[in-house]
C-alpha cells in the first residue's frame, strides 16, 4: 500500500488567516473549530498538522510580522495549546505519569550552547537533529519555524512511521535506536531508506517571510517522526539563523524517562557537548542526490 504522506500534508495544512484567531498571547483561547480540527488531525488523522500564515493573521490586525515575532510565537503556541486541551492525553502515553508542557528556543543551523532541556541535567552544546527521528519521551511535540535569515534548504520533513509499520507488520520499537551523544531516537539503518524514500515528504513553505508551527503525535508506538533537509547559507559570507521554538511535554522524575527508553528497548545514553556527529538527513550514509520530495504549502 503506497504511503499517503503527500496527500496527508495537503489535508493537514491550515491557513491561520482562515480563522478568527486572537493575538492575546500563548494562553489565548482560539476558535473551537480550529482546535478541534488540529486535534482530529493529530489523533484520528495523519498524526500531524501544519499551521501557517501567521503573517496574514497579524496583517489583519495591522501588524507586520518582522516587528512582532513575539506576537506570532504567542499565536502559534496558543494554537498548539488549544488543540492539546481537547485531547485525551493518556491514550497516547506509554508511560502514564504526569507531564508538563515546556518550550525551548534554539537555532536549527548554528551550534546551541549552554543548554539543559529541563534544567535538571547538565547543560551542553548541541546541534538540532535533521535525521529522521522521534523526540524522546513526549507524546506530542510542536516546532515553530521562521523567520529564517540567509538560509537555504532546512525544509521541515514528516515521516509516516506508523503507516510503514502497519503496512509491513513491524513493531514500531524495531525501527528506532539511540543517537550517540543525543537524547532523541533515530530510525535504524535497515528501515531508513524505505521510510525516507516512500513514507516521507518535506514542506516547501516560505519561512523566510512567515512563521509556522508543525504539530505532531510524536510517540513512537503511534506516531509520526520528523527531520529536515540540510540547511545551508545562501550567502556563505553572511551570518545565518534558523530560529526554532520547540515544545514538548516533560516528566517530573528521572525514573519516568528511564521507563520510557526501557519500553522501546533503547539505551538511555548520556549526552555531552556536540562533537561533530552527523545529524543530517543522510544520517547513515551519503545521499545519492538532494532530497526532492517537497509539498508546496501556502501557494
Amino acid at each position: 500500500m503506497p504511503s499517503k504522506i503527500l496527500e496527508d500534508i495537503k489535508i493537514a495544512s491550515i491557513d491561520l488567516a482562515d480563522f478568527p484567531v486572537t493575538l492575546g498571547g500563548a494562553q489565548s483561547d482560539q476558535p473551537e473549530a480550529l482546535s478541534a480540527k488540529i486535534a482530529q488531525l493529530l489523533t484520528e488523522g495523519p498524526g500531524f498538522a501544519v499551521a501557517y500564515n501567521s503573517r496574514g493573521a497579524l496583517a489583519r490586525e495591522g501588524l507586520e510580522i518582522r516587528e512582532n515575532t513575539d506576537t506570532a510565537l504567542g499565536l502559534l503556541e496558543s494554537v498548539f495549546r488549544g488543540a492539546m486541551a481537547t485531547i485525551d492525553f493518556d491514550r497516547f502515553s506509554v508511560v502514564p505519569e504526569p507531564m508538563e508542557l515546556a518550550h525551548m528556543d534554539v537555532d536549527g543551523y548554528n551550534l546551541n550552547g549552554d543548554f539543559s532541556h529541563d534544567g535538571k541535567i547538565d547543560s551542553r552544546a548541541f546541534m538540532t537533529s535533521k535525521c529522521i527521528h522521534f523526540d524522546a519521551a513526549t507524546p506530542f511535540v510542536a516546532n515553530t519555524y521562521g523567520l529564517n535569515e540567509n538560509i537555504g534548504g532546512g525544509h521541515p520533513l514528516l515521516c509516516d512511521v506508523r503507516g510503514y509499520c502497519r503496512d509491513r507488520g513491524i513493531d514500531p520499537a524495531e525501527v528506532v535506536e539511540a543517537i550517540p551523544n543525543n537524547y532523541n531516537v533515530a530510525i535504524r539503518e535497515a528501515h531508513y531508506d524505505a521510510l525516507l524514500d516512500e513514507y516521507s515528504a518535506a514542506l516547501d513553505v516560505d519561512i523566510d517571510n512567515d512563521m509556522i508551527v508543525v504539530m505532531l503525535l510524536n510517540e513512537v508506538a503511534y506516531g509520526v517522526a520528523h527531520g529536515a533537509t540540510t540547511p545551508y547559507k545562501r550567502d556563505p559570507e553572511q551570518p545565518a539563523r534558523r530560529p526554532l521554538r520547540h515544545f514538548e511535554y516533560q516528566f517530573g522524575e528521572e525514573d519516568h524517562y528511564v521507563a520510557w527508553y526501557a519500553h522501546y528497548g533503547v539505551p538511555m545514553v548520556e549526552a555531552h557537548d556536540y562533537a561533530g556527529e552527523n545529524l543530517n538527513l543522510d544520517y547513515h550514509k551519503p545521499a545519492a542526490k538532494p532530497y526532492d520530495r517537497l509539498v508546496s504549502i501556502g501557494v
